[in-house]
């Protein structure tokens, strides 16, 4: 079973109907060095092509620049209401938690907009959203929101244009357009694939984008200088002491321009309270250690409501694994972004069962956890948490095969005692197998047979392990959930075998009802986990202290008829933010995979897609 979709042909919206048809004009609006011949320049005024430039994207800039001549560049008008639907004009404002921004007349060299046109003839060129240069080996890649470039709309003579100003030209300077014009090129578009579902997934709204040279055979980087540097965010470091936002607001000629201190939003965005950041300012970056020019890339105008519904203030998704991921593929000039690493809502379809623990070496060491996934085909896979409430590509445990088509049970605990977790599988003739230290180069090396197979064992339709009372700190007391609704637990379970049972509830009729079981640690305080149960009506509820108190102490998360009764595969983890295992991770209809990080008590925590569902 693939799990990995395979790479789109081409980018959507802008990327993938740019046909860039151009019709653009030779620039005469070059700086003093660009005006000065070069070794090498053809005599026609063409540049030698250099540094994997061809005469052919050079022409194809030139065509660019004819056509964005200055009257057109000035009659440009904000197609915010289309492209940019970050937020609203004229939004309230908190002036007085806002710090005051101010007009950067000159520009800002690694920071810029788009031109375009529509591709139906129409007359009236525009400008949208903001970008800025990205430092890289291709010295072509720019950053900006993933919501700027996710649209049906096509479009033609699309440009970035670096260091944008109002402004005619001056001795030495070129007026609008300071470094030259910079047409995207056809497909070269990477957007997380995530975002481009429905709805997008706003944890991952940024884009990266390959333009050509300009009209005098320059590379972005080679024209504007050094670009931005893309810095990793860890969740902790969201609250930053002095970001710089640069961004256009509402079609300015002209950027506008804030220091402030950010802060941590939903432990997933960084949001900092600029004035006057309207609809335009969109993929405008946040750069530390700002020096006038670039600085270090923290993060980009968009995230939670686009960017945010009011003009003081601003987000952007956490800078993490997936925008470096995504970088690389554009860097090393792979086709547009080849997808989730969790595979697509088609795949998810499939998974039998799912449990979490530590497995991976990098795991182990932070405390943290990944997801195993059992899927119909008998295939195994060990998807690796990155620590921030994201995975990487599946590691293969175990090829498709018949035999793993018959593991009806699987949980994952601490019970050999080596920090790395066990795999416990209930087979469906009733035998019980432990596999230790399941990790990402032995896979499922070993097997212990805790139970051959049996008729009684046939019967324990859920299994969960944690620590619930066993006497120690490892997680290696096992919940069973019997067929006629009895529930037993099972302390200090080891290589050797089962040891004390203590029935929790006799045969009944209610817990059949129970239909996941996993352990968390939901409480204030470290000690033994709760039991997270998920009932067939919706209910969603966990008991505390299960050793002592049985199902006597119980706190509802979730209240029946909820939408919970739609979700499966229910299991908990600690997937970011710390080590503790409170977040939940679900399959849900359509395919889709959600995280409810950092839940508590009384408080299901905030919902993450990791797969969105299927549309068609």
């Amino acid at each position: 079973m693939n799990r990995i979709p395979r790479a789109r042909a081409v980018a959507i919206g802008v990327g993938a109907a740019l046909a860039l048809a151009a019709p653009f004009v030779a620039m005469d609006r070059m700086t003093p060095t660009a005006r000065a011949a070069r070794p090498g320049q053809e005599a026609s005024g063409t540049p030698a092509p250099t540094g994997g430039v061809t005469l052919a994207a050079i022409q194809k800039a030139k065509e660019t620049a004819r056509y964005w001549t200055p009257e057109r560049i000035r009659a440009a008008v904000p197609a915010d209401a289309v492209q940019d639907g970050q937020r609203r004009t004229g939004a309230v404002r908190r002036q007085s938690a806002a710090r005051p921004s101010h007009q950067v007349d000159e520009g800002v060299a690694t920071v810029g907009v788009f031109l375009f046109r529509s591709a139906d003839g129409s007359p009236t060129p525009q400008q949208f959203c903001t970008a800025s240069a990205v430092t890289s080996p291709t010295k072509s890649l720019i950053l900006t929101a993933a919501h700027c470039l996710k649209s049906d709309k096509p479009y033609r003579d699309v440009a970035f244009v670096p260091g944008y100003r109002a402004g005619a030209s001056g001795a030495g300077q070129a007026g609008e357009t300071p470094y030259g014009l910079f047409p995207m090129e056809p497909g070269k578009v990477w957007i997380d694939d995530r975002y481009r579902s429905s709805p997008p997934s706003d944890d991952v709204d940024f884009a990266f984008v390959r333009v050509g040279p300009n009209a005098q055979g320059q590379l972005l980087e080679d024209a504007v200088g050094r670009g931005n540097t893309l810095t990793a965010v860890p969740t902790a470091q969201l609250a930053r002491r002095e970001v710089t936002v640069t961004g256009y607001p509402g079609g300015r000629k002209t950027p506008l321009q804030c220091t402030n201190a950010t802060r941590a939003f939903q432990r997933r965005f960084m949001e900092i309270t600029c004035a006057g950041f309207r609809s335009g300012v969109s993929g405008g970056p946040f750069l530390e250690d700002f020096d006038g020019r670039r600085g270090n890339l923290v993060g980009s105008i968009g995230g939670y409501q686009t960017g945010g519904h009011r003009d003081d203030v601003s987000y952007s998704s956490q800078f993490d694994d997936d925008v470096f991921r995504l970088y690389r593929r554009a860097a090393g000039g792979a086709g547009p972004d080849s997808g989730n690493p969790l595979g697509n809502a088609g795949t998810w379809q499939h998974a039998a069962s799912v449990t979490a623990g530590r497995f991976h070496t990098a795991s182990v060491r932070r405390g943290t956890s990944d997801l195993v996934v059992r899927w119909s085909d008998g295939e195994v896979s060990l998807f690796p948490g990155n620590g921030s409430y994201r995975f990487g590509r599946d590691i293969q445990l175990v090829k498709r095969n018949d035999k793993w088509r018959q593991a009806k049970a699987v949980t994952a605990g601490d019970f050999t005692g080596t920090g790395t977790d066990d795999l416990l599988v209930r087979w469906a003739n009733g035998a019980l197998t432990l596999y230790p230290d399941v990790d990402e180069t032995q896979g499922l090396g070993k097997e212990i047979q805790l139970k051959g197979p049996n008729g009684t064992w046939q019967h324990a339709v859920g299994l969960t392990a944690g620590r619930f009372g066993g006497g120690n700190t490892r997680r290696d007391d096992l919940v069973v959930r019997w067929s006629d609704g009895e529930m037993s637990l099972y302390t200090d379970v080891d290589g050797t075998g089962l040891h004390a049972e203590k029935q929790l509830a006799k045969r009944n009729a209610t817990w059949p009802h129970a239909v996941d079981l996993a352990a968390g640690d939901f409480g204030a305080t470290a000690g033994d986990q709760a039991l997270l149960v998920r009932w067939s009506d919706g209910e969603l509820t966990f008991y505390d202290d299960l050793a002592a108190k049985g199902f006597t102490a119980e706190h509802r998360l979730r209240p029946p008829k909820s939408a919970w009764r739609a979700g499966s595969l229910v299991t908990v983890g600690a997937f970011g933010g710390d080590t503790r295992q409170d977040d939940l991770v679900a399959r849900w209809p359509g395919g889709k995979l959600a995280m409810n990080g950092d839940t508590r008590a009384g408080a299901l925590g905030a919902e993450r897609v990791l797969v969105p569902p299927r549309t068609g």
